[in-house]
């Protein structure tokens, strides 16, 4: 294949953001194919395989603590720069004839003490970009503290509107003291004419 030596720019800040999306150092050669082949997908985009776009659909995957994994989806590793991967197929992650957990595909070579989240990107089904799974976790985390506080919002609702309920209104305050005040206007009432029929004369008596 033919090459043109013309220099190309690109912007410092996607360099590094390509770099840390494929974990190639961004002044490394080994960016060139995968610059190309981003080029390639950009002018003609592939169909989705049919697998993929059903496979969110089925229920298979892989729960990898708060991390699910849906069938079809890509794991990527790589051990002395050479890529090596694995595909969640039904329940189970599988690297050949291999089914290994998360950590045992991220220490499948290499001495085995790295750290399956650290090392290990992820690529979901129907979608074309690899993420680290650390980042994917630290999302995951983010969006169930936000359901378990509006949990708690809700929760909490009831017991403030009841004790809102409890507090007497004004209206009720004020036709309890009128009330009060006309009991006790009668009582008077009724004693001041008592009064009076015991202190009356008939007409006609004499002192």
């Amino acid at each position: 294949m033919s090459t043109l030596q013309f220099p190309t720019r690109l912007p410092a800040d996607l360099l590094v953001e390509l770099s840390e999306l494929t974990g190639i150092r961004w002044n490394s050669w080994e960016l060139e194919p995968i610059i190309c082949d981003a080029i390639r997908r950009y002018m003609h985009p592939p169909a989705a395989p049919a697998q993929e776009q059903t496979s969110t659909t089925s229920g298979a995957g892989y729960q990898w603590k708060q991390v699910y994994l849906p069938e079809g989806t890509r794991l990527r590793a790589s051990f002395g720069g050479q890529p090596y991967f694995a595909t969640v197929t039904g329940t189970e992650i599988k690297s050949g004839d291999l089914t290994l957990t998360p950590s045992g595909f991220a220490n499948l070579h290499g001495s085995g003490n790295r750290n399956a989240w650290k090392a290990v990107w992820l690529r979901f089904p129907g979608n074309e970009r690899w993420v680290l799974a650390d980042v994917c976790r630290a999302k995951q985390k983010a969006a169930i503290a936000r359901v378990f506080a509006g949990t708690d919002y809700v929760a909490a609702e009831p017991p403030a509107a009841a004790s809102r309920s409890a507090r007497p209104s004004a209206q009720r305050v004020a036709v309890a003291v009128a009330a009060t005040k006309g009991r006790k206007h009668g009582r008077k009432h009724g004693k001041a004419k008592k009064h009076g029929r015991r202190g009356a004369r008939p007409a006609g008596s004499t002192a």
